[in-house]
């Protein structure tokens, strides 16, 4: 079901094509985790593509893989997996060198054989500091961890997101 809401999403896409103003792209690789809590560690590489449709307002497709520590009554395991998301954001703040955006988003798992299966639910605020081609940014966002499994409870954390950005 997860499957069909993502294409369904990217063909709605398209016809926004025709009504944007700003009309540019960005890719950003990030890394972000928490490490915070004992018995669940998020760590997650990122590649994300984002899509202008006005001078701030954005959507994003992300893809994800993830890195979860878990030390549940002491024992310590770890599962990967690779996600698909999309969020959409607005830049509230744009100033000489630095713009801030607040993005929503959600997620899911592309594998069907995990052990943990998981859908996320996030917001965020990021900074984007300079106005070169490549530049740095750092977010942190709330995410929500609904876990499909019983031998897994829900997880919310608090991340900090660290990668550059490139304007494409």
């Amino acid at each position: 079901m997860h499957k069909y809401i993502y294409i369904l999403l990217l063909f709605l896409g398209f016809p926004l094509h025709a009504l944007c103003q700003a009309n540019s792209m960005e890719a950003e690789m990030h890394m972000q985790g928490n490490s915070l809590s004992n018995e669940f560690q998020p760590y997650e590489i990122c590649a994300d593509f984002k899509y202008n449709i006005l001078k701030r307002l954005y959507v994003k497709c992300e893809f994800e893989h993830t890195i979860a520590l878990f030390n549940i009554n002491g024992n310590k395991d770890y599962y990967t997996n690779n996600m698909l998301g999309a969020k959409i954001g607005y830049t509230f703040l744009s100033i000489s060198d630095l713009s801030m955006s607040a993005a929503c988003g959600i997620g899911d798992n592309l594998q069907k054989n995990n052990n943990w299966k998981y859908s996320y639910y996030d917001a965020g605020i990021y900074a984007y500091i300079g106005h070169y081609i490549i530049r740095p940014c750092i977010g942190v966002l709330l995410r929500k961890y609904d876990s499909r499994n019983s031998n897994f409870h829900d997880y919310t954390r608090l991340l900090m997101s660290l990668g550059v950005n490139i304007k494409i």
